[in-house]
């Protein structure tokens, strides 16, 4: 499938937040993901440090207003209907895939609400990395904290949404009006399904629990006694960039105008 770029996506870099390419439970603050040649998620960091420091409790979650209802660009329906099938994944729905009830549509718009925050403050990050051990005998720690070829980084802040809005039209941009009753019986009862507007056209999917589609991490070192966190890349576009190729003069270039993808499958995607 060929990659489309989107500018909500270079929005949110551009106030130092990653995109998680499949939105998701489970990733949250002092989890790590480990870069090689892809980006993984790799779980909390307590799970193989053990700190003199009680781990931070998280503040949050709180509104994100300032990201709150922004809106994607008009993707193509195929695209569209993965991602949505992705997130209605996460949300619960018994059948996630809606190709039916969009059949007559060319593009969908997406746009997320109720979006939250759920951030450690890095003083208190930093305190819990002050003193402690890590499990070095670990294959994974070894490869993620040891090898220099590897990087590591540590998430202070994830955004949370349980709420998607998805408008379509059709090849002329008109607004396509779609089965919400329908779409209800099949995704079931765990995921509400509501027009938000005079259009069934754009309809407000809604799941029980909040899955994370954004993040903040910084790059932490550990050199077998300390941790350290490496100077920042010049990069007004992301705090976790991803290289798009081989050599140092590639790895720079994408070092300063590209973030990082995280998807389930582990891959970079959507740059």
């Amino acid at each position: 499938m060929a990659k489309q770029k989107d500018p909500s996506i270079k929005a949110l870099n551009r106030i130092g937040y990653n995109i998680v390419r499949l939105p998701r439970v489970g990733i949250e603050p002092l989890d790590v993901v480990g870069k090689d040649q892809t980006n993984q998620w790799l779980g909390p960091l307590s799970s193989v440090w053990k700190s003199e420091t009680p781990v931070p409790v998280p503040s949050g979650p709180n509104p994100a207003t300032n990201i709150n209802g922004q809106r994607t660009s008009k993707l193509d329906l195929g695209f569209g209907l993965q991602l949505l099938a992705n997130i209605l994944g996460a949300f619960g729905a018994t059948t996630p895939s809606l190709n039916f009830a969009y059949s007559q549509a060319s593009k969908v718009e997406f746009s997320y609400g109720s979006v939250t925050s759920t951030i450690v403050a890095p003083f208190a990050a930093g305190e819990y990395l002050a003193k402690g051990s890590l499990s070095t005998d670990s294959p994974i720690v070894k490869h993620y904290f040891v090898d220099p070829n590897s990087q590591a980084f540590l998430i202070v802040e994830v955004l949370k949404s349980n709420s998607i809005s998805v408008t379509a039209t059709d090849e002329h941009g008109v607004t396509v009006s779609v089965d919400v009753p329908a779409i209800q019986g099949v995704v079931g009862a765990n995921v509400k399904v509501g027009t938000n507007s005079a259009s069934s056209g754009s309809v407000t999917y809604t799941g029980s629990v909040p899955v994370t589609f954004g993040f903040i991490a910084t790059e932490i070192e550990f050199n077998g006694t300390n941790w350290s966190i490496p100077p920042n890349p010049t990069s007004t576009e992301a705090s976790f960039p991803v290289s798009a190729g081989a050599g140092a003069a590639s790895a720079v270039a994408a070092r300063e105008v590209s973030p990082a993808m995280l998807s389930s499958k582990c891959l970079i995607d959507l740059i």
